[in-house]
Parts: C-alpha cells; sequence; structure tokens
C-alpha cells in the first residue's frame, strides 16, 4: 500500500513503487523483514561518522577516475569502521537494516532504469547529509550507494551473496580493503570530506537534542499513557522522524498502526517497544469522540467490541476486549 500522493517526478514514483514492491516478495528471496534499532546513530560520535560516510560514498559516486572512487570508499570504510568500534554492536543492526531498507532501496534505484543513476544517488546522498534523524533511515542513503558501488566492483554479486553478509564488507572484500578504525586515520580521512564542519555542526545539535529528549521521556516513559499492543499490527510511518529512547523503544513523530482493536494514527510523538509490541502515546487532555478517542497529537478509531481500561500503572489506560 502506498500513501497518497504520489511523488510527481516519474523517477522518484517508480524508485517507490519499485522499493515497495520488492518488500513484499523479501521474506521468498532469504531476506526476512528486520526492525534492528539504532541507538548509536542519535549520538554525535555515531552521526558525526555516519555523515561523513555519507558524503564519502557520495565522492565515490561522483569519482571520475578509478583512483578518487577507490579513495573514498576507504574513507568511507574508515568512518565505518570508527562508528563500529565506538559501538560493537552497531555492525550487526546497521547490516540487517540496509538488508530490509537498504536492499529495497537499491533494487526500486535499479529497476526504474535511470539514465542518470549515479549522479542521481550522489544527490541522494548529499541530501542525506542534512536529515535530522538517522535512526530508521540511514539504509535509505547508504544501501543504494553499497548497492551500486558493488555492481561496479563485483559484477554479478547478487547471485552469489549468501543473504546474510553486510553490503559494505562485500565491497571491501571485493576490493581487497582493510579498513582502519584507528582515530588518526578517522581525522586524515576526515579532512578530505569536511570534519570540523560536521563535528562542530553535531556537538551543536547534541546540546540541543539532550533537551528534546529529556522531554520525550518524560512525556512517553515517566508520565501517564495510553498503551495499544501492536504485534502483528500493520504500520506506516515516517522513517525521517525516528528518536531512539533506549531502552524503552523509539519515539516516531508521525505512525500509524492498524489491528484487530481499530487503528491508532499518531502526529505527536508515539513510543514503539523495542520488540515492535506495544506502541505508547501521552495520555494527557485525552477526550472521547464518537468514534474513539483524542489526545495530544493522536486519534484512537476503535473497532466495536473494544473499550480503554485502566492500566498497570496508576494513570495509564489499555485496551481490552467487551465480553
Amino acid at each position: 500500500m502506498l500513501m497518497l500522493p504520489l511523488p510527481e517526478d516519474p523517477a522518484a514514483r517508480s524508485i517507490l513503487l519499485m522499493h515497495e514492491a520488492w518488500h513484499r516478495i523479501q521474506a521468498g528471496i532469504g531476506l526476512a523483514a528486520t526492525h534492528a534499532d539504532q541507538d548509536q546513530l542519535e549520538t554525535e560520535q555515531g552521526r558525526t561518522a555516519l555523515r561523513l560516510e555519507l558524503r564519502a560514498l557520495a565522492a565515490a559516486l561522483e569519482a571520475t577516475s578509478a583512483e578518487q572512487r577507490r579513495q573514498a570508499i576507504a574513507d568511507a570504510m574508515t568512518f565505518r569502521a570508527w562508528r563500529h568500534a565506538r559501538f560493537p554492536q552497531a555492525a550487526a543492526a546497521e547490516d540487517a537494516m540496509e538488508r530490509h531498507e537498504g536492499i529495497a532501496e537499491y533494487t526500486g534505484r535499479i529497476l526504474a532504469q535511470d539514465d542518470a543513476l549515479q549522479a542521481r544517488l550522489a544527490t541522494h546522498l548529499r541530501r542525506g547529509d542534512a536529515v535530522t534523524a538517522y535512526a530508521r533511515s540511514f539504509a535509505y542513503y547508504t544501501g543504494p550507494a553499497y548497492g551500486v558501488l558493488l555492481d561496479g566492483a563485483a559484477p554479478g554479486w547478487r547471485s552469489r551473496w549468501n543473504r546474510q553478509d553486510g553490503l559494505p564488507g562485500l565491497l571491501a572484500a571485493a576490493l581487497g580493503m582493510q579498513a582502519d578504525a584507528g582515530d588518526a586515520a578517522f581525522r586524515r580521512a576526515g579532512a578530505r570530506h569536511g570534519l570540523a564542519e560536521v563535528a562542530a555542526a553535531e556537538q551543536a545539535r547534541a546540546r540541543h537534542q539532550a533537551g528534546v529528549v529529556a522531554a520525550l521521556r518524560a512525556r512517553l516513559v515517566d508520565g501517564p499513557v495510553l498503551a495499544v499492543p501492536v504485534n502483528g499490527a500493520s504500520f506506516s510511518f515516517d522513517p525521517n522522524r525516528v528518536t531512539p529512547l533506549p531502552p524503552q523503544g523509539s519515539v516516531y513523530g508521525v505512525i500509524r498502526a492498524a489491528a484487530a482493536w481499530g487503528v491508532l494514527e499518531v502526529r505527536g510523538d508515539g513510543l514503539l517497544s523495542t520488540d515492535w509490541k506495544r506502541l505508547s502515546v501521552a495520555h494527557a487532555g485525552v477526550r472521547q469522540t464518537a468514534a474513539g478517542w483524542e489526545g495530544e497529537g493522536w486519534v484512537l478509531t476503535l473497532a466495536p467490541g473494544w473499550a480503554l481500561q485502566p492500566g498497570a500503572r496508576h494513570g495509564d489506560w489499555t485496551l481490552r476486549r467487551l465480553e
């Protein structure tokens, strides 16, 4: 299902259609859907390294010589290795999301048959450098970039792929590269891609974001909430508005969940648990409507036979099926 309006640009529309069509068949080709949290991409260090990686990947796609492309790819690998050395759990989580959303976006761009594929993808990566939240969106940038670079370095890689190895690892193996995760290598590579500018911007963002996260935690963890079960629900959400809130889960600025009990539409922050089994919204200001309930930034439409009941914690609410 695609939400209207569709992109007006024919290439963007084709990419979206093919991306979503791929999700329909991914399980059948050994690439099950995954929802790995990316807490490291909300940190100052994690974001700095990712933004530099996006810049290096764009430079690789725009390179006019094999030597320039190889250097840019090596820089991207350095930024990634440096990040994973500081967040050891991140390697598996990022690889998993790139196999899910990254391969979907890569497939969309390949099947769109865009004559300006590499140039358009480099522009996409440059835009990604300004994204405010990477926890759910990063693979839409890195996945297609590594896939297209693999097409050049190891033609036919898809038919040989075991569906488990990460795309950056496949590219490194194809080019015979060994990334250096040290600080000195990071600084040398960073000097080629604007490290000072990125680091300053991320320091400022980190100071601001500390207040944002504290406010979200006060509303959605410490304060009274309406929590609904969403195990097996159908979701739609904005991947560019996701803020990790470990260990409870991630806050989605826009998310819609549909299940047997009805539909919860959130336009003002909902906390989705790490296991994707519970969606919570702030209970403050809740009021009953003809179709269900409405709060600050959310609307709950209940299916027949369902009602609200007090939750386990004082002030919380949840759902129950009527007898």
